[in-house]
């Protein structure tokens, strides 16, 4: 091969890799309008994580992630999946992007609703 094609070939490769870093950032949980005083608070240093693809909400003390979804290529999701805080699953919502940002859920089961901003 020629040297044009192994630098081809390694920029290729570092964008793949720079594409499937993971991300992790802390965020801060706000309840829709209306729903604070029937609704769990959501505290426990909440943070979002994304790794090859895919988003999960997690806490540091729990180990397991509240959900998880698969982003589609520009970052985005809108769909019900399944939850660990609702049997019946929770809607979430994700602007395109590749940044923090904020998301929205809304559980199905019990009207709570959810934003979650970055911090």
């Amino acid at each position: 091969m020629k040297a044009g094609t192994y630098a081809a070939i390694l920029a290729l490769a570092s964008g793949t890799a720079l594409a499937q870093a993971s991300q992790e950032w802390p965020i801060v949980i706000e309840h829709a309008p209306g729903n604070a005083s029937t609704c769990a608070p959501g505290t426990g240093n909440p943070m979002i994580r994304v790794a090859d693809g895919t988003m999960s909400l997690r806490f540091a003390a729990f180990p397991q992630p509240i959900w998880t979804v698969k982003l589609a290529p520009d970052g985005s999701f809108d769909a019900v999946v399944p939850s660990y805080a609702d049997p019946n699953g929770a809607r979430i919502t994700v602007p395109a992007g590749t940044g923090p940002r904020p998301i929205a859920t809304m559980q199905q089961s019990h009207p709570c609703g959810y934003r979650l901003i970055p911090k």
